[in-house]
């Protein structure tokens, strides 16, 4: 299927490689340090660094080339993420958890709610939030009438849409139907209920969004739930744009996004670990640079293998997504849970790694450091903290899930 010529944007110039989009990612390290105590206050990266962001092309990375994206594979999209963490976790979250779901309106939504979403400028951002929390009602025009509200929408003070889980509704009230409902900006409102009564993440726009009832096209809903692990997803982008990481499982994918975000906040943990170490004397009188003594050396020396292992097993872990999607278009069956399910299981244990090195780190900075209000130290060790407590990282919980799908048992909720 091809689109008409009026729907294809020509991605901006200059068109970056994916090593570029990178190195500009790193670039932004210093500028998201010196602000990371303001994002915390605002709850959001400024607007202006919104701004840089979109002229940087993070997201477009992996937006369809045809409606004027990158279409640069997972990798690329993920160490974008660790670096821009490295630099603010929280800043890493809001862009990660907006830009990333490039790969859904790419994927899962067909060629008129992608050119209406996407278009007229080449332009897309959208928190996803998988769990139904509102409800899509038929109208007589055969549109979808959507309302309720829906929390920890992350990344959405700057999104263009929303990508919402919805109970259908035909005409003869709720049913166990399911759907993923797009909504437009301006159809929803952004409810600022997240940087006050957080315990770390602040600055990532987790808020909830409230939708009142807005009408949006039959194009606009698509059918599904977007949180298991079993079947073979519909994914009309795939037949529009032929790249195979356009027919990809959402929920291998989901879980890499997390992981990359948390690999840069431990990233963030070294770096600011080295810069106390480096100032900071031993105590007594014949006091040395920390870094010289044994013990230092082997923290840091410790936590960096953690992290390096932690970050080796994410990028061989999109690597195996993409190889997952290669193989589930030749062999036009969809994709054997077990394998997908091994991404969860793998990076589940990458976040162990990094939560590790950061929270050595912390416990070894000093309390004139980690205990203090306001330090960076203190800020990592409470962004990864407050991300472990999110449902998708209860690694014990899905182990068991992996072994009931391994031996042919029922894993409830998750197939």
């Amino acid at each position: 299927m091809s689109a008409p010529a009026s729907a294809t944007i020509r991605p901006r110039e200059p068109n970056p490689r994916p090593e570029d989009l990178v190195q500009h990612a790193a670039a932004f390290r210093d500028r998201l340090l010196d602000e990371q105590e303001a994002t915390e206050e605002r709850g959001a990266y400024s607007p202006e660094t919104h701004e840089l962001f979109r002229q940087a092309g993070f997201y477009r990375t992996l937006l369809p080339r045809r409606y004027g994206g990158y279409e640069f594979d997972v990798p690329t999209f993920l160490r974008v993420i660790v670096e821009i963490a490295r630099g603010c976790p929280g800043s890493g979250w809001g862009l990660c958890l907006a830009a990333g779901h490039g790969l859904q309106i790419g994927g899962l939504y067909g060629e008129a709610a992608q050119a209406a979403a996407i278009g007229p400028d080449g332009d897309f951002a959208a928190p996803m939030r998988g769990i139904p929390m509102g409800t899509a009602t038929r109208t007589e025009q055969g549109s979808w009438r959507i309302a309720g509200t829906w929390d920890y929408c992350s990344g959405s003070p700057y999104s263009t849409h929303a990508i919402l889980a919805v109970r259908l509704d035909e005409g003869e009230g709720p049913t166990g139907a399911q759907g993923l409902a797009l909504v437009p900006r301006a159809d929803w409102t952004l409810m600022d209920d997240w940087r006050h009564r957080s315990f770390g993440m602040r600055g990532s726009g987790s808020n909830s969004i409230e939708v009142d009832g807005a009408v949006v096209p039959d194009e606009f809903v698509v059918r599904g739930n977007p949180l298991g692990f079993a079947g073979k997803p519909e994914t009309p982008g795939y037949r529009l744009h032929g790249n195979p990481m356009y027919a990809g499982h959402s929920m291998g994918y989901l879980q890499l996004e997390i992981t990359s975000v948390l690999v840069g906040c431990a990233y963030a943990a070294l770096d600011e670990y080295e810069r106390i170490i480096r100032v900071k004397r031993t105590p007594g009188p014949h006091g040395v640079p920390r870094f010289q003594t044994a013990d230092y050396q082997r923290h840091w020396g410790v936590a960096s293998g953690k992290i390096s292992a932690a970050e080796d097993v994410l990028l061989r872990s999109s690597e195996f997504y993409m190889e997952l999607c290669r193989e589930a278009v030749v062999d036009d069956t969809g994709f054997a849970p077990e394998r997908l399910m091994r991404i969860h299981a793998s990076t589940h244990h990458a976040v162990n790694l990094a939560w590790e090195a950061v929270e050595l780190l912390f416990r070894t900075s000093g309390t004139s450091e980690g205990g203090r209000n306001g330090s960076r130290m203190q800020r990592y060790y409470r962004d990864i903290s407050t991300a472990r407590t999110n449902v998708g990282l209860q690694w014990e919980t899905f182990a068991t899930a992996l072994a009931q799908e391994h031996f042919g048992l029922k894993a409830d909720g998750l197939v």
